[in-house]
C-alpha cells in the first residue's frame, strides 16, 4: 500500500495519529541510558504524560558498545566510537499481541583527554546524542505504522 503524502507534511501528524502514539505505555529500560533513551520516547510520544488507559505497550531492549578508533604510540585510546542498537516491539496491551517491530541504532564518537572528569562528561554527552537519535527514529516508525493504520 503506497501512501503519496509525506510523513512531516501538513496533513502527517493528524490529530488521529497523534492520538495514537499519546496511548503508547512505555516500558522501563535497563542502565542509565536506557532511563535517558525512555524519558526521550516519553518527551516525544507521551508530551501530556503517560496514558491513563494504554491501548499500546513499547518494549526496548538496547545495547551499547564503545570502539577504540585512535591510538597513541603507547596503544592509549584517544577517540571511541558508542553505538546503541534498539529493538524495539509494539504490542497490543490487551493480548500482547506484536504489532510493529524494529531495530533503531546511533553511533555517536568522543574524545579522551587526560582529564577524567572531562571523559566521564563526554562519554555521558555521546550516550545521550545516541539515546536521542534512537528515540527519535524509533518515534519516526511508529509514526509511519500509525499513519497506515490510521488511514
Amino acid at each position: 500500500m503506497l501512501f503519496r503524502s509525506p510523513l512531516y507534511g501538513e496533513r502527517a501528524l493528524t490529530p488521529e495519529v497523534s492520538g495514537e502514539m499519546a496511548l503508547v505505555d512505555i516500558r522501563p529500560i535497563d542502565n542509565r541510558v536506557g532511563l535517558v533513551l525512555r524519558n526521550d520516547l516519553l518527551d516525544l510520544l507521551t508530551p501530556l504524560g503517560a496514558p491513563a488507559q494504554p491501548r499500546y505497550v513499547l518494549a526496548v531492549d538496547m545495547v551499547e558498545t564503545r570502539q577504540g578508533l585512535a591510538l597513541e604510540r603507547d596503544a592509549t585510546v584517544t577517540r571511541f566510537n558508542l553505538t546503541l542498537n534498539a529493538e524495539y516491539r509494539l504490542l497490543d496491551a490487551a493480548t500482547r499481541q506484536e504489532l510493529n517491530a524494529g531495530t533503531a541504532r546511533s553511533t555517536a564518537a568522543f574524545n579522551v583527554v587526560r582529564a577524567d572528569f572531562a571523559n566521564v562528561i563526554a562519554d555521558r554527552d555521546a550516550e545521550d546524542r545516541a539515546a536521542r537519535v534512537v528515540a527519535e527514529e524509533i518515534v519516526t516508525r511508529l509514526s509511519v505504522y500509525f499513519a497506515r493504520r490510521v488511514r
